[in-house]
């Protein structure tokens, strides 16, 4: 599946997320599905728009 193209409110979205799993990563949290998953739902949502579909 390719990667969709990501809007700037996407990418900053992504971005934040990641810049949690860090501060998390430095306090010793290393397991963090919820950031995989609200990163993957950006994700989904850009491919729904460039598909056309809701």
């Amino acid at each position: 599946m390719s990667e969709p193209k990501l809007t700037l409110g996407e990418k900053l979205g992504i971005v934040r997320l990641e810049l949690r799993g860090v501060r998390r990563a430095a306090a010793g949290i290393e397991h963090q599905p919820d950031i995989d998953r609200g990163i993957e739902r950006i994700k989904d949502r850009a491919r729904k728009r460039a598909n056309g579909s809701k």
